[in-house]
């Protein structure tokens, strides 16, 4: 089939051959001043490639355009997420239900889908409003922060353990353990299995105890009419764990850097607060934080790239999501895009299911950071650092007259 795929395209390809080839870095833990957005955007959107890394067992697929990740994270049944972690790396235990395919993915989805709705979240409006309002109200008057490190972090972890169930006072434990997690590769078995171990104890608890949380949802769930046993609880428990702590962190810190440098935007937010919907939608298109991996089942073209059988490929959203394909000013912040078929969130079986959380959070936080701090910028002195993987910033110091 390889064969006779590449003579159809006029394509000289030999046996072990994956074409095009293109050097490129994929971008995890400290990379120091590099802007992840700009190191990727430099890629652009672009047809499949083919790169390989010293830090890899082999190489991989970059896909950059928006119409070929659509394609990709829409079939499942071609691109499975089960083995497909760049750098790859072996796990004790598999991350549930991300490393698992339909049907039974659909399965461990089935357990939380219902928590995640937005009758289930609304009604934590008042107290992100709360938490928010308490975080920026305790440094406004100082006229400088760490956007990071004072409210980013804070804000979403605070508002995910109360609903997760985790306890407060072990919140810095957690957020630590999920950084090392993403951050450092080599760590990735250890720390997964310290994760595990954490959140198995909290899993005992709650089937005996069960409360009005997730992990108590999650413990008591079933699969196939049967209670869900104790080890899948605590995969499916443990990759929520870590989605739930990193990523809408990136996205509120990206968001504020924006808005600090862009003040014709930062003004329309504060006279105009029923933007703020439409500009969330914007900064999560804009700042893509999350680039999910696949391996492929089977030989298949992707937008003319010959993916063989168990070829993992990177889902490069960061650059789909400024196609200029598909998004006119693909690098413009617009709150009056109108149509915004971002895939911050993903596509498909395995579409984000914390995305009404992360919305509702997202724009409680620029509402009442705006309400009190309407005109911010970034510290002169500031050198800003940042972070691959979960595209992060490590610092963002604001200042603000008082």
């Amino acid at each position: 089939m390889a064969n006779a795929f590449a003579a159809s395209k006029g394509i000289n390809m030999t046996v072990g051959d994956r074409c095009p080839v293109s050097d490129f870095k994929m971008l995890s833990g400290a990379i120091g001043t590099t802007d992840p957005f700009q190191a990727y955007a430099d890629v652009g959107s672009v047809p499949p490639f083919w790169t390989e890394s010293p830090d890899d067992i082999d190489g991989y697929w970059v896909v950059t355009r928006y119409e070929d990740i659509r394609a990709v994270l829409r079939d499942s049944a071609t691109f499975s997420s089960v083995a497909a972690l760049i750098p790859f790396v072996e796990l004790p235990q598999p991350m549930l239900p991300s490393e698992s395919d339909p049907p039974l993915v659909n399965k461990y989805r089935g357990i939380l889908l219902p928590h995640l709705t937005a009758s289930k979240v609304d009604p934590l409006e008042d107290r992100m409003h709360e938490v928010c309002a308490q975080l920026v109200g305790s440094f406004k008057d100082l006229g400088r922060c760490d956007a990071v490190a004072d409210f980013a972090r804070i804000y979403p972890i605070t508002i995910f353990t109360e609903l997760f169930g985790l306890p407060a006072e072990r919140r810095e434990e957690f957020r630590t353990l999920a950084h090392r997690f993403l951050n450092v590769v080599s760590e990735r078995p250890a720390t997964w299995s310290k994760i595990r171990t954490i959140v198995e104890e909290q899993l005992e608890e709650k089937r005996t105890n069960p409360q009005a949380d997730l992990l108590s949802a999650i413990g008591n769930g079933e699969i196939d009419g049967e209670l869900i046993d104790i080890e899948a609880a605590t995969n499916v428990a443990s990759t929520v764990f870590l989605g739930g702590l990193d990523t809408l962190p990136s996205n509120i810190a990206w968001t504020l850097r924006h808005l600090a440098t862009h003040p014709e935007d930062r003004h329309q937010v504060v006279v105009d607060p029923s933007v703020i919907a439409d500009a969330v939608e914007e900064f999560l298109r804009r700042f893509s934080v999350a680039n999910p991996v696949r391996r492929a089942t089977t030989d298949v073209e992707v937008g003319g790239s010959l993916i063989r059988e168990n070829d993992r490929l990177l889902v490069l959203i960061a650059n789909g999501d400024r196609d200029p394909a598909e998004f006119g000013d693909a690098d413009v912040v617009r709150f009056d895009r109108g149509t915004n078929r971002h895939v911050a969130f993903g596509a498909g079986t395995h579409r984000c299911l914390g995305s009404h959380l992360a919305r509702h959070e997202l724009q409680v936080a620029i509402y009442e950071w705006h309400k009190m701090i309407p005109d911010y910028r970034i510290a002169a002195d500031a050198t800003l650092t940042y972070r691959g993987g979960v595209l992060a910033m490590d610092t963002l110091p604001l200042e603000w007259d008082v």
